[in-house]
């Protein structure tokens, strides 16, 4: 995580990090939104996946989801894609990329058959394409089960329920589901506390007040900051 990039030694007053993985532009981005400012729509349309992989790994969940909301809103499906996306989606837990690929399998069941390979696809998504196959066929109708309906509901209907709990965002479609199920239950553990992998969705807790140098290079850079 950033902030423990920036845990205090006893003997010294100034933490200097260096960070390789991630772009300085993209780093910027990440600094400027965990200190409370926005990174701008054609930046997010820009740079998705490198805003999402540094969003991940530091755990700012919120700017991850924002910018995977960008990505499958600007991302056009295809049969030369698909798979690709599903494999990252799987890999970042992008539950809401997931489903926007498996309701295009969905859609295209024949051609996709024909012109995709699903070798290298895990077997564990197989139960979210079931899903995406469930919903095709239930009519409006059909799915008036009330707020519980969980199996066919989609990824932002069940990221709002878990936000509302006070619940954790960032996780697979069906540890999502699990956990709204547990938090229903009296005395059952939510997934915070259940060992469920979800984070929650928020900015980043326990940095530094103030960063006083941020030093740019060729494919690095060092943060100086005040403890």
């Amino acid at each position: 995580m950033l902030a423990s990039l920036f845990e205090s030694n006893e003997d010294r007053s100034v933490k200097v990090a260096s960070i390789t993985d991630v772009s300085p532009d993209i780093f910027r981005h990440i600094l400027f939104y965990v200190y409370g400012g926005r990174v701008p729509r054609e930046d997010l349309k820009a740079h998705a996946k490198s805003i999402i992989d540094a969003a991940d790994k530091y755990s700012i969940v919120n700017l991850k989801l924002e910018a995977e909301a960008v990505y499958v809103k600007e991302t056009d499906i295809t049969m030369n894609n698909a798979i690709d996306n599903l494999l990252y989606a799987d890999a970042k837990n992008l539950a809401l990329l997931k489903e926007a690929v498996m309701d295009f399998l969905a859609e295209n069941t024949e051609e996709a058959s024909e012109k995709i390979s699903f070798s290298d696809v895990p077997g564990h998504v197989m139960k979210d394409l079931m899903v995406a196959f469930s919903r095709k066929e239930k009519s409006k109708q059909d799915n008036q089960d009330g707020n519980n309906n969980f199996t066919i509901m989609r990824v932002s209907e069940l990221r709002k329920k878990l936000d509302e709990k006070g619940l954790n965002v960032d996780c697979s479609r069906e540890t999502m589901i699990e956990a709204l199920k547990s938090s229903g239950i009296p005395g059952t553990p939510s997934n915070e506390t259940s060992g469920l992998h979800c984070r929650r969705g928020s900015n980043m807790v326990g940095l530094p007040k103030e960063i006083s140098n941020v030093a740019f290079g060729s494919g690095f850079l060092m943060l100086k900051v005040q403890i």
